[in-house]
């Protein structure tokens, strides 16, 4: 560093003609600029510059090295103004991981306004239930099912969200109505598998004990695994078997008539959709663009919150 101080102090005096100069630009004394040239002069061994009290000029080793030194200083500079400019100009890659449910329902949707706003940025995105950390797959921004136990990151809340368990009305009128937790059992269920984990995800319930709610976990042998919640929905809507379904996927489905909830009382509530991104103050302008147009466009929607009791068998 001390190096790199004396070339900026050398090439800059050897350009304007004077310490005074140089030092006037760099915000420091013109002693200071005499010292660290200097300085920079016993480490190469070689006089840069010939002083006398009337003039200084460039010895032609220093002359040589002045235009040794230019190149590299402008590509230096270059590199400064890119970084500055990336920080103010939402462009580059950037990668986010969300879960297939919210970026099916509310982001790709959006991608013709988003990029339309942002045409520098290019998005990657994993879909994925995974909650690994997103530093060690080194993702810019989450979208995730609670906040992520992660102090590098921060959690931003985009609503509630709740798990229905769900059936088709085919399906409830070829198997019965479960009237209980137990009963899921003697039916055909359809799980998630997360990837990375080596069993289905079981149904997580919510039930009471005097007077306090608790979530269960209800292990259930299932007919049908899959690791999206959309090949869950499919199925469920053809009649395969019962499916816990994330509220707003199964909306549509329920306001049509093509899909029952079971079991209202075990509805599992309480948990929040969060958006997860570096906690530094100069975060690059990509990210801040991509939090502020998901929390613009569907943080808090409607449909995540939604009364879902009319569509109770």
């Amino acid at each position: 560093m001390q190096s790199l101080r004396g070339i900026l102090n050398f090439t800059r005096t050897a350009e304007l003609g004077s310490f005074a100069a140089a030092a006037r630009e760099l915000g420091i004394s013109p002693v200071a600029v005499s010292q660290n040239i200097s300085r920079l002069e016993q480490n190469l061994g070689v006089r840069l510059f010939a002083r006398s009290t009337r003039a200084l000029q460039l010895t032609p080793e220093g002359q040589a090295f002045l235009e040794q030194c230019k190149g590299p200083l402008a590509q230096l500079d270059a590199a400064c103004k890119g970084v500055a400019n990336d920080a103010q100009h939402a462009s580059g890659k950037l990668r986010a991981t969300i879960v297939s449910p919210v970026a099916f329902l509310y982001l790709i949707p959006l991608l013709p306004k988003f990029f339309a706003r942002y045409p520098d940025i290019q998005l990657e995105l994993e879909l994925s239930e995974d909650s690994t950390s997103l530093i060690a797959k080194r993702f810019d921004i989450g979208i995730r099912v609670g906040a992520l136990n992660d102090a590098a990151f921060v959690a931003r809340p985009l609503g509630p969200l709740r798990l229905l368990i769900c059936a088709s009305p085919a399906y409830i009128a070829a198997h019965g109505t479960p009237q209980a937790l137990s009963d899921l059992s003697t039916h055909t269920t359809l799980q998630l598998q997360i990837t990375g984990q080596e069993q289905p995800t079981p149904f997580i319930v919510q039930t009471r004990t005097d007077g306090a709610r608790s979530m269960q976990m209800v292990q259930t042998p299932a007919r049908f695994i899959c690791n999206d919640f959309r090949g869950l929905l499919q199925a469920c809507l053809d009649g395969v078997g019962v499916a816990q379904l994330p509220q707003p996927l199964a909306l549509l489905a329920l306001r049509e008539g093509r899909l029952k909830t079971l079991l209202p009382e075990h509805m599992l509530e309480g948990w929040q959709l969060f958006i997860h991104y570096p906690s530094r103050k100069q975060l690059p302008a990509r990210v801040r663009a991509f939090v502020d147009f998901c929390v613009e466009h569907f943080g808090g929607h409607a449909d995540l919150s939604a009364d879902v009791s009319e569509f109770t068998v």
